[in-house]
């Protein structure tokens, strides 16, 4: 389980804490490193996970996780973390996953929120915007496509490489510590983007908030009921 963001509850003293768990399967990109040290982390990963590869392959591993990771440090994400495996047809599959927070105006009522959230990201139209539940409470889930350049080779010589990507993106509002959890899935490897999203909703229902000891005499506050929709993050692909 991973704690991150504390502030005040809803209740006067009592802190608050949002948790969450990455799956065991994903390896952190190091966002907690200095950047010369997070290089060498990323280098010792790829050379690890390419064992048997070549100088080029360990390279351009270390090269696409070292600018995901920079990214992301940019961007405030709290974790980010990548996982590379095997199917059981015999193939390669990755994805990165990132965990961010916002800060968003407390209020009673979450499917304000949600609302609020399903009107202004369905103003871009590549996203594909779905309002769903979690464990936690009502959410919103966008799908999108993007894509991804960078130099081909780790020396700089193999000219550039673009990815077309899968990317899934749960919002979760978390009203007691006012804060907008964001997680976000992407893959290249777009056969495999159901089952990606099948992880993703696995982190978004293992999102919780924690509102510690309340002071006495005050009563507990109850949490938001689910979206009216009945659908969940895992129901997208059936």
């Amino acid at each position: 389980m991973t704690e991150t963001m504390t502030g005040t509850g809803a209740e006067e003293g009592a802190p608050a804490s949002v948790q969450w768990r990455i799956p065991q399967e994903f390896h952190s990109l190091g966002l907690e490193l200095a950047p010369a040290e997070r290089d060498r982390y990323l280098d010792a990963m790829a050379a690890d996970i390419w064992a048997a590869g070549t100088g080029y392959q360990r390279e351009t591993v270390a090269y696409w996780y070292k600018r995901i990771a920079e990214a992301a440090a940019d961007d405030g994400t709290l974790e980010a973390a990548f996982c590379l495996l095997r199917t059981a047809d015999d193939r390669v599959t990755t994805a990165t996953l990132s965990v961010i927070a916002e800060p968003i105006e407390r209020t009673a009522d979450v499917r304000t929120v949600v609302a609020g959230l399903v009107e202004a990201l369905s103003d871009d139209p590549a996203n594909e915007v779905l309002e769903v539940n979690t464990s936690g409470g009502p959410g919103v889930l966008v799908l999108s496509g993007l894509q991804m350049t960078a130099r081909g080779g780790g020396d700089g010589t193999g000219g550039s490489v673009t990815l077309d990507l899968a990317q899934a993106s749960a919002y979760l509002p978390c009203l007691p510590v006012s804060q907008l959890v964001v997680l976000t899935l992407t893959t290249p490897m777009i056969q495999d983007f159901p089952d990606y999203v099948g992880v993703l909703a696995a982190v978004a229902d293992s999102v919780e908030v924690s509102m510690g000891t309340r002071p006495p005499g005050l009563p507990r506050q109850e949490p938001a009921g689910g979206h009216p929709s009945t659908l969940s993050v895992r129901d997208v692909f059936g």
